[in-house]
């Protein structure tokens, strides 16, 4: 995976300072290029920004959806102490800044979704059996507000499977989710991945372990 992106994004500054495509073709590559090289490598990339006060963080978290049925929560970074049995201060912000949140999606032979998430002091990887999956695609929420008022939806991979009703009323044809609220995704699609991103403040960060959803975890 790392050779892979190292030689394709090599390969991309060295076309884009040099060359245009082909020997006729005096057109240089730029970042559209870079993104459906890298799509059709199975990759996705994806950042956010959100505004931190100092001793703040951005708790960040999923839902997967089958059939409209919800099949796993995971809450990335407070999972990560939980499990691991120790606290950790590596993620609050040390001051008041603007910070990204990143997102990379590896499609391996159309059976795992790898992700890996990096965000300020933490790095964190997961994987999704896709296996049931036959038409697929991501979508990235629109109007995210930067300072990240109250909990917000951020990013969504949505599917249909292989033998599914909706598949077959498709006709190979994926439809856009632009725009689509949670509820609608969950609706439409066979199989709904959703990020969420909530902003946890300096006083809330103290005890948030200590909260009924996250003792439930623990047991």
């Amino acid at each position: 995976m790392k050779k892979i992106v190292f030689i394709l994004i090599n390969l991309f500054f060295i076309l884009h300072q040099n060359f245009g495509q082909g020997l006729n073709n005096n057109y240089q590559f730029d970042d559209e290029d870079l993104k459906n090289v890298l799509y059709l490598q199975g990759i996705n990339v994806f950042k956010f920004p959100f505004y931190l006060n100092k001793g703040e963080y951005i708790s960040l978290s999923y839902c997967i959806y089958e059939n409209g049925i919800e099949k796993e929560r995971c809450d990335f970074i407070e999972d990560f102490q939980i499990e691991r049995e120790f606290r950790i201060d590596h993620h609050l912000s040390r001051q008041d800044t603007t910070v990204f949140h990143r997102f990379y999606f590896l499609n391996q032979g159309d059976s795992v979704l790898n992700i890996r998430i990096v965000a300020p002091g933490i790095t964190t990887k997961k994987k999704i059996d896709i296996s049931k999956i036959e038409l697929s695609d991501f979508t990235a929420s629109l109007d995210i507000n930067e300072n990240l008022p109250e909990k917000k939806d951020i990013l969504s991979f949505y599917a249909l499977f292989s033998e599914s009703e909706k598949y077959e009323k498709s006709y190979g044809f994926l439809e856009c989710a632009t725009g689509l609220s949670p509820n609608e995704l969950i609706v439409k699609y066979d199989f709904v991945l959703i990020f969420f991103a909530e902003k946890i403040t300096k006083e809330r960060a103290k005890n948030i372990l200590e909260e009924d959803y996250y003792k439930l975890k623990k047991i």
